[in-house]
């Protein structure tokens, strides 16, 4: 039961304690103890308002209900004398609040017999299960409050809408899913034990006791993951590379915390797992016998090659669809037989498409000879959609891919080294095998962060100096991609 002194719920919130219970306490009484938000994930906001404000216009002229989530009590009044008018048949960001919960509705439309249609907006491509309390908590307040919902749906982009060029034809961009079965029963069903068990946890003096745990980070990363991890053991058990829940389980009852203290013959670890576990345990990095016969496959001039890309919700360029990775700039560092090696560097410095001309620059750095090194099967990937979009380049592209080596195949094949701690991504490899060599000098350190930067130096409002600025740490940080690939290498082979 919700009392007077307890904080109001809102759709964040609410998703917030089906999560953890913890996290809702936190979220309403210690704010200060969350992590700063990254200018990754203020990105993924401003772009989630982004599409919402565009998802409006498929429904043509409505009133939006523009007051701040802060003056909540003005934004209910406001919308309740629209609902009371008939003349308003959409209205955008509505405001009710009802036993304490406070929402707002992305688009509400009111129907001839007088039901509502209730429409949330997200800018993923599909239906997600988390989606589903985001909409049944609206329906439980609306309905609360004497409406009734006839039909509750997720709107959300379709990634299979090819860009035309000019405005966007909202009716593809767009597609709603009709979720109304589902939200009623969890409004009239699920939602009313959750928020008892909420509300008891909000009337609490104390946080709740809850152990740290694979919900930490699903189906989201915790705002509060840095304060409940204050400082996670150097080899904890988490990270085994794809450890299960039922195994973490399994130590968590054995108590074991530490890969160093998983015993001899523990059941339920796979072969790559113990081959983690034994190199921690010795101290000793693990390398197969075929590790240095599958280098054997490159061959010189070897070019290692790195790009960065963009991925706008919203396409950007004709031909295009939502998400698309575009390439927008590439580094190759190429070593020869003697141990020479030279680097050659593109980046797109517009507004407009940057594929083909990339792609060109690209066919004559890489010219027809030698194995091409990549990391992961990104690289690989980007090329043949690059084939695909540009048909008079098609075969010297694909071309391309039979020469292609993956260092991150074979390294996580044939080799692991303890300071890897779990993981084989470059900026994990890279400390351990070369300790002189890292990102930390770099203004952009992450690949997020290089495209958002991208988006800001080809932007008519940023200043020339400044985009001259973002220009050297884009080429800097691309540039450290493919010259970490080549350590790593020189490294391995001297193994």
């Amino acid at each position: 039961m919700v009392s007077r002194n307890s904080p109001s719920l809102s759709k964040s919130r609410f998703a917030a304690g089906l999560q953890c219970l913890k996290r809702l306490y936190f979220e309403c009484f210690s704010r200060d103890l969350a992590d700063a938000v990254t200018p990754q994930q203020q990105a993924l906001f401003d772009g989630g308002t982004v599409v919402g404000e565009l998802a409006r216009d498929r429904f043509g002229p409505g009133l939006l209900i523009a007051e701040p989530y802060f003056e909540h009590t003005v934004a209910v009044q406001h919308t309740k004398e629209a609902m009371e008018n008939d003349e308003i048949r959409t209205l955008f960001e509505a405001a009710f609040s009802f036993e304490g919960i406070n929402i707002r509705a992305d688009i509400l439309t009111k129907n001839d017999d007088g039901s509502l249609d209730l429409i949330e907006v997200k800018s993923s491509t599909s239906y997600k299960p988390e989606h589903l309390p985001d909409i049944a908590i609206q329906q439980y307040v609306i309905e609360g409050l004497g409406y009734f919902v006839r039909k509750a749906g997720l709107m959300h982009i379709d990634n299979t809408y090819v860009y035309a060029g000019g405005d966007y034809d909202l009716e593809r961009l767009f597609t709603v899913e009709d979720a109304s079965a589902q939200a009623q029963t969890y409004a009239s069903s699920e939602a009313r034990g959750q928020l008892t068990e909420m509300w008891n946890v909000l009337g609490s003096s104390t946080e709740p006791a809850i152990a740290t745990g694979p919900h930490c980070t699903k189906p989201y990363v915790c705002s509060f993951y840095g304060h409940c991890h204050p400082a996670e053991l150097p080899h904890a058990v988490n990270q085994l590379p794809s450890v299960s829940v039922k195994l973490l389980n399994n130590f968590k009852s054995a108590g074991i915390r530490e890969i160093s203290d998983i015993p001899t013959g523990f059941q339920g670890l796979t072969d790559r797992q113990l081959r983690v576990r034994d190199a921690v345990v010795t101290g000793k990095p693990y390398e197969s016998g075929d590790l240095q016969t599958a280098l054997n496959d490159v061959t010189y001039p070897i070019h290692f090659l790195d790009f960065e890309t963009i991925s706008p919700a919203l396409p950007l360029y004709v031909g295009t669809r939502p998400y698309r990775q575009i390439p927008f700039q590439w580094s190759i560092h190429t070593l020869d037989s003697t141990g020479g090696l030279r680097h050659v560097e593109y980046l797109h410095n517009a507004a407009d498409d940057p594929r083909e001309t990339l792609a060109l620059e690209m066919l004559e750095a890489l010219d027809d000879r030698g194995s091409i090194v990549v990391y992961t099967g990104f690289e690989e990937a980007r090329i043949k959609e690059l084939a695909d979009a540009l048909p008079k380049h098609r075969g010297s592209l694909l071309d391309l891919c039979g020469r292609i080596f993956d260092l991150h195949k074979v390294l996580s094949a044939n080799y692991y080294h303890p300071e890897f701690h779990g993981s084989w991504s470059i900026k994990s490899v890279l400390p351990a095998l070369i300790p002189n060599l890292s990102y930390a000098d770099l203004d952009i350190k992450d690949g997020t962060l290089a495209s958002l930067s991208f988006g800001q130096m080809i932007s008519p409002e940023t200043s020339e100096e400044e985009k001259a600025q973002i220009r050297e740490s884009l080429l800097a940080y691309c540039k450290r991609d493919t010259e970490a690939m080549v350590e790593i290498y020189r490294q391995l082979r001297t193994e």
